[in-house]
């Protein structure tokens, strides 16, 4: 059984006809209140007209009775009644002597009804001639019924609401054929056109009658309808494009649900797997007793995992093809657009990785025996490095004997040869002494002094340069006289300039550093060809910075590296030996910078 409830009812009627319902339901009010208001007026107005017409005439009567009252005059009393008794709302005329009583009674045809009656009741006075005071004679009353006024009251109402439903009902009919004619219409072709866009002739266009709300909707419409045919035109564009990417892409695209049943796929799916077309793989998941290409674990894992990730990247699984052969392939998949609950569908895409896969393994193969190879190489340069210290040891150990013993030769030779000689001199010039003047003898004489003395001179070079004396009292005045040395053999300006304390150093440290400025003035002799030379010692608290600098025409610092320049090795090897650092600048033309920093701890350490 239906139920037909207001609601309902509201609902199925037309917009028109709501319209007119509620225009009627608001005349109706409005007429109705203006009736009532209007007939409550009118009712006022007739009951306030009768109020007044009694008061006048019992005012009249209570003014024209005083004479005939006073001379007790029946008959002119009665006519004076019987002329105001057709007045229809009368009731009783009644006049009252004061000494006789009633007088005089007239009643009218309404019946005395005490709810429904107008009373007035006025004196009657007399006035005597002359200065008398005025005094009462009797009195009239005046009875009126509202009978009548209330016939007048209900006619008049009855014209007023006859006068309101004629005027509704032309203003019911005249908005009726207005709405119909202005609002229906229009809404009902603006139907007809929504209802042919909503079938998909975006085509159609709604034709704006007018500039009020109907036409702003008909112009809205007619931009909806654009933006429709422009969002269908590029939504089928994008849906040509995404069923071309789908089609002819590499990978293959599945949409798996809970079961673990294809519901579609891809090309590209289908070859992987090893199927013609997406049909027969699709109906081969579909009828299979197991699942295809999933496993029931497989299909149970993935949806866990999506469940707990929100999305599955790069994961790995391995799968069987149509005849068999295992595959590997990589999966990337998010679960289906849902509205709330888990996703009952999964979409994703498959990669096979299968030839990635065995390279991979070929990979972890050959990386363990790199990594057996490295470990290997790793022990390897562990012993030639404790080789090489041993070396650099053996090195500095022997730098450190060849340096004693150039300072023994250099003492025998100084102390020894050096006396022999000295004393070969003396007996040289004693001999001298003994032979006459110009005399052959005398002249070998001289001539063996001469070889004597230039013997004396050159030990004393190679005992200077196997270890220079000047050594003994400190690096400032070793450096001094090895700018004075190279000064006088190599015919260069040679300039040493000391900043600072001079330094005090042990033996080793200062005779490294001295052979380093040493082997640093004799490529400049050999390969600047400068024409100024600048030896530079400052002892600073950082520690001690050996500068030498030429403005001779310099080299390749890279090139002579590169090619073993056994100089460049032997300063850095010494450099090295003490904890020093040695930094060589050269460009053409420009002269050449070489310079070493000892600081200040390496300082400590070697003093220690």
């Amino acid at each position: 059984m239906i139920r037909f409830s207001p609601r309902y009812l509201l609902r199925s009627l037309s917009l028109h006809t709501k319209l007119m319902v509620a225009l009627a339901v608001l005349v109706a009010l409005v007429a109705g209140t203006f009736a009532y208001f209007a007939a409550e007026h009118e009712r006022e107005r007739r009951l306030v007209a009768l109020e007044q017409r009694a008061t006048r005439i019992a005012d009249l009567l209570s003014r024209s009775l005083a004479q005939p009252l006073w001379n007790v005059d029946r008959n002119a009393i009665d006519e004076q009644l019987a002329a105001l008794a057709p007045n229809p709302e009368v009731i009783e005329f009644t006049v009252t002597a004061a000494n006789y009583g009633i007088v005089s009674t007239i009643k009218g045809p309404h019946p005395n009804d005490p709810a429904g009656r107008v009373v007035r009741i006025r004196s009657i006075e007399y006035t005597p001639l002359g200065d008398a005071p005025r005094e009462k004679i009797g009195e009239v009353r005046v009875v009126f019924t509202r009978a009548v006024a209330e016939q007048a009251i209900g006619a008049a109402r009855g014209v007023i609401l006859w006068t309101v439903a004629a005027f509704v009902a032309m203003l019911y009919v005249a908005t009726f054929v207005l709405l119909k004619r202005m609002v229906y219409g229009p809404i009902s072709r603006l139907e007809e056109m929504v209802d042919r866009i909503a079938s998909g002739d975006f085509q159609a266009r709604c034709i704006v009658e007018s500039g009020d709300e109907l036409g702003l909707l008909a112009t809205r419409v007619n931009a909806m309808a654009d933006r429709l045919h422009h969002s269908t035109t590029s939504l089928r564009i994008n849906e040509r494009k995404y069923r071309s990417i789908v089609e002819n892409a590499l990978e293959g695209i599945f949409l798996l649900d809970r079961c673990g049943r294809l519901n579609e796929a891809n090309p590209a799916m289908a070859r992987l797997l090893g199927y013609e077309t997406p049909a027969e793989l699709i109906a081969a998941s579909a009828a299979a007793s197991y699942s295809l290409p999933f496993s029931p674990a497989q299909t149970r894992k993935l949806f866990e995992s999506l469940r707990v990730t929100g999305e599955i990247i790069g994961f790995e699984l391995r799968l069987t093809c149509r005849d068999g052969t295992p595959i590997w392939v990589q999966l990337n998949a998010r679960g289906a657009s849902v509205i709330g609950g888990d996703p009952p569908f999964l979409e994703g895409l498959m990669t096979d990785v299968t030839a990635r896969k065995r390279s991979m393994e070929t990979l972890r193969r050959h990386r363990d025996q790199l990594e057996q190879e490295v470990a290997e190489r790793k022990r390897t340069e562990v012993e030639l490095l404790a080789s090489r210290e041993r070396l650099r040891q053996l090195s500095a150990h022997l730098e450190a004997i060849r340096e004693e013993e150039r300072k023994r030769i250099a003492m025998e030779i100084h102390d020894d040869l050096g006396q022999l000689l000295t004393a070969l001199k003396m007996d040289v010039s004693l001999l001298r002494m003994q032979l006459a003047n110009d005399s052959a003898a005398s002249h070998k004489a001289d001539g063996m002094r001469d070889l004597v003395e230039k013997t004396i001179g050159i030990v004393r070079n190679v005992a200077s340069h196997l270890r220079p004396a000047a050594l003994n009292f400190g690096l400032a005045s070793a450096l001094d006289w090895l700018a004075q040395d190279f000064r006088r053999h190599a015919r260069i300006p040679c300039h040493f300039h000391l900043e600072g304390p001079e330094p005090r150093l042990p033996d080793a440290c200062a005779t490294a550093i001295f052979r380093i400025a040493q082997e640093s003035l004799t490529n400049v002799a050999r390969h600047a060809n400068a024409s100024r030379v600048d030896v530079t010692l400052c002892h600073t608290e950082r520690g001690i910075e050996l500068t030498i600098r030429d403005n001779g025409r310099g080299f390749d610092v890279v090139a002579a590296r590169d090619g073993y320049s056994y100089g460049l090795l032997g300063m850095t090897e010494r450099a090295r030996l003490i904890d020093a650092q040695l930094h060589v600048e050269s460009t053409a033309d420009s002269g050449s910078v070489i310079h070493l920093h000892v600081g200040a701890n390496s300082v400590s350490l070697l003093s220690e």
